[in-house]
């Protein structure tokens, strides 16, 4: 039996089976193409430790220009270290939403008797464009004597490479004030 070249004694493919073949190759040229951008795209936004310790000490800067303004009693300098959209939640009071909001609020709050505060931030942690710090604050009168003192957690955001507090809730934990007793009446 004579063989002609480009002939073959193997089944002949079905049109069927070329378009099957031709998808599956479709098929797996898409998937790894898929695979290989989103581990481009994983590659690219992951934070390094690099940029984890520059963000680390771009909050740390904020906190320390966030607490002159507070000591220099200067509620603009205080609210530029919020977002636009931030939202305050203080004890006992309605949330102060909007940086405009945050700078009345502290207006009333950086009057007298309050004189300085201290701040001691115990952790940040950074996620991406995100973070959040924890820590505990005193307010001091004049004289020296604690006015209050109390704890804080703060959501901060990353906005085209400045920190601000995009959310920020403390409480005190001095001891609240209780209600004098209603006076009976025999």
């Amino acid at each position: 039996m004579r063989v002609l070249p480009g002939y073959t004694f193997e089944p002949v493919l079905t049109a069927r089976d070329i378009a099957m073949n031709v998808l599956n190759r479709a098929i797996s040229v898409t998937l790894a193409a898929t695979v290989l951008l989103l581990a481009g795209c994983q590659a690219a936004t992951a934070p390094d430790s690099r940029s984890a310790q520059m963000a680390q000490q771009d909050i740390s800067d904020m906190h320390a220009g966030l607490l002159k303004a507070y000591n220099a009693k200067d509620p603009v300098g205080v609210a530029s270290f919020y977002s636009d959209d931030a939202i305050l939640m203080p004890p006992n009071l309605a949330p102060v939403k909007s940086k405009i909001a945050v700078t009345d609020f502290m207006r009333q709050m950086l009057a007298p008797p309050m004189s300085s505060m201290l701040m001691n931030v115990a952790e940040t942690v950074v996620s991406g464009d995100y973070a959040f710090s924890t820590g505990f604050y005193t307010e001091l009168r004049a004289d020296g004597t604690t006015l209050d003192d109390g704890k804080f957690v703060e959501v901060l955001k990353n906005d085209s490479g400045t920190w601000h507090i995009y959310r920020d809730i403390y409480n005190s934990d001095m001891v609240a004030p209780t209600a004098a007793p209603a006076a009976t009446t025999h």
